[in-house]
């Protein structure tokens, strides 16, 4: 459940939730209901255990063949650490629009998760994916 902010510096829509229970009821009872912005949190998972999958092993390899040293542990953390930007590169668009999706009021900005792919790139450009990266 996510927790009401200080109206001073509130982003997005505020569920003002009087707790766990009240605030499931109130999910379960709104449009979308428990789901809203799943399809935006599966894209986002989907990507980031592909990018995981696909560059660890690659990585390590690499790190391996360069012959910088024998620790086996050392290899690991510096594969896991490739791997690890790649991973912020290709989820970093799929975080911003699972915000953006589970900060509105039910459909009042996006109409799903392709409408709010396109509602920010042309409001907002290409950068805006990679909001709060830096």
């Amino acid at each position: 459940m996510q927790s009401a902010a200080d109206p001073t510096i509130a982003v997005g829509y505020q569920h003002n939730h009087r707790g766990l229970i009240q605030g499931l009821k109130a999910a379960y009872h709104s449009p979308g209901g428990l789901f809203q912005g799943l399809s935006s949190a599966l894209a986002r998972t989907s990507v980031g255990s592909a990018t995981q999958l696909a560059t660890f092993t690659r990585f390590k390899q690499f790190i391996s063949s360069l012959q910088i040293t024998d620790h086996e542990f050392s290899i690991v953390c510096m594969a896991s650490i490739c791997s690890s930007l790649a991973i912020t590169c290709t989820m970093t668009p799929f975080d911003v629009i699972s915000t953006r999706m589970f900060n509105q009021k039910h459909g009042l900005y996006y109409n799903g998760w392709v409408d709010c792919v396109k509602k920010i790139y042309v409001h907002e450009g290409f950068l805006a994916f990679y909001k709060g990266t830096l």
